[in-house]
């Protein structure tokens, strides 16, 4: 029986930023009801590295620190709750595309805010052509994705079916007859079906990757030179990935699969053998934050989108902020808010 404490919340979406807000809402012992039409296409193809640094200038990403630490005690939970495995650390070298980067990585090790992540580069090693980033991890993407819906099946609380807008109103949060206290869509780039959330600016941005099998790579650490190469067990490697703005196409492509074998041989001169060609299309922004909040006259419908390339970092962090909204009424800042986006 419901008591006074509990509300009942729809969820649209069955992917990363919809299963990390269910289970948030779960843990506070709510009501909670998701959809998802099984056409996930980002979540459990993505390559699910943790990386809190930006390679390019030697910069922490936004609240790198907070996202990591919350993320990785996240994912243990849910690994005790599912029975599954789904992180497990993992070293990220990056190799040093000039000496200027050296420098500037060298630059960084003894600061504050850096010494957790970065390995320093011995003072004897002065030809040392990579840093190490210590504090990474990897989420087994697939096995997040399909455990996750099985829990929730079990539940009873997952539907797996599209969402029929035609069914939905908005100004009683009323689905299908019944009626909802909050509904939250989190559709990833396919918000652009949203009649509601036409004005998010939540692009979608085709990624491609590339699993191959190779015997001379490491097999117990990340490399990153113009591609990241990580290693999935058994001489099998993750390779990407591919940027494309406003793509929304699933289909494979010779150009890229091409582009990632010519980034590959900044690695390793030694030809793999390509096994699979994943793609996936990831929600992102133009200023690289989520998108959190309601709807300018709808106040029980809102959207949690916008995690993009960095979402297995972000997602756990910012599904509880959404669940602290829709709960507490706890503010959502500014800089993430779908305030930044409506024009209504």
């Amino acid at each position: 029986m419901r008591n006074n404490q509990q509300k009942s919340i729809l969820i649209i979406g069955g992917g990363l930023a919809g299963i990390t807000l269910a289970h948030q809402l779960l843990n506070r012992n709510q009501l909670v009801t998701l959809i998802d039409d099984g056409k996930n296409a980002s979540t459990r193809v993505a390559a699910g590295l943790v990386n809190p640094l930006v390679f390019r200038r030697t910069t922490l990403s936004w609240r790198a620190a907070e996202f990591l630490k919350e993320g990785w005690e996240f994912y243990k939970e849910l690994e005790k709750k599912l029975n599954t495995t789904l992180v497990e650390p993992i070293r990220i070298k990056r190799v040093f595309p000039s000496s200027q980067e050296r420098d500037e990585w060298t630059k960084k090790e003894d600061l504050v805010e850096f010494k957790s992540h970065l390995l320093k580069i011995p003072s004897s090693s002065n030809g040392q052509s990579y840093g190490i980033v210590k504090s990474g991890y990897v989420v087994h993407s697939e096995n997040f994705y399909i455990k996750n819906h099985q829990y929730f099946d079990d539940l009873g609380i997952l539907k797996r079916e599209a969402f029929d807008y035609s069914s939905y109103s908005p100004s009683e949060s009323c689905y299908q007859g019944i009626v909802y206290d909050h509904v939250v869509f989190c559709c990833g780039y396919r918000v652009f079906e949203n009649p509601f959330f036409k004005d998010c600016q939540v692009k979608p941005t085709k990624g491609q990757m590339l699993i191959i099998r190779h015997e001379g790579l490491p097999e117990t650490e990340s490399l990153h030179l113009k591609c990241f190469v990580f290693p999935m067990g058994n001489k099998m490697f993750r390779v990407g990935a591919t940027y494309e703005w406003d793509n929304v196409s699933l289909r494979p492509t010779k150009k890229a699969k091409e582009t990632l074998l010519a980034h590959l041989t900044h690695l390793t001169k030694t030809l793999p053998v390509v096994v699979s060609q994943p793609v996936g299309i990831r929600p992102t922004t133009m200023d690289r934050r989520p998108v959190l909040g309601s709807h300018p006259i709808f106040e029980n419908t809102h959207i949690f989108n916008g995690l993009g390339a960095k979402g297995y970092l972000m997602a756990p962090t910012m599904a509880k902020e959404m669940m602290l909204y829709l709960l507490d009424n706890r503010a959502i800042a500014k800089e993430y808010s779908i305030t930044r986006h409506q024009t209504l």
